[in-house]
């Protein structure tokens, strides 16, 4: 997803709109649970984020996610999607123990 198509999608889902469109075929497309939290990979930039938060401002505080590009990865390929989901998953356990899911800001995993 680009940036420019996220300041339209992201704004939408965190309204609770179930009938967004998107440029991709990944994912479920299954967004009746609504957002929790947005997990951004790699490829966004400071930019790139900042174009995406100030799109969705104000309208549900939620957690962003971003990758710690100082952390250690394996190479690209299976591993590296395993480590990442994994980081991910250990970030949003942290959120939730520390009452912080609800809690608009960027958080790093």
């Amino acid at each position: 997803m680009t940036p420019e198509s996220g300041a339209t999608q992201i704004p939408a889902l965190l309204r609770g709109e179930t009938n967004v469109s998107s440029d991709s075929d990944l994912g479920s497309r299954d967004y009746s649970r609504g957002v929790r939290a947005i997990i951004l990979g790699g490829g966004y930039n400071d930019q790139d984020t900042k174009i995406l938060r100030d799109a969705a401002q104000g309208i549900k505080p939620v957690p962003w996610l971003r990758p710690d590009l100082s952390k250690p990865t394996p190479p690209l390929g299976p591993q590296y999607g395993e480590a990442m989901v994994e980081r991910i998953k250990e970030t949003l356990k942290g959120l939730q123990d520390s009452g912080k899911m609800e809690e608009d800001g960027i958080f790093y995993y």
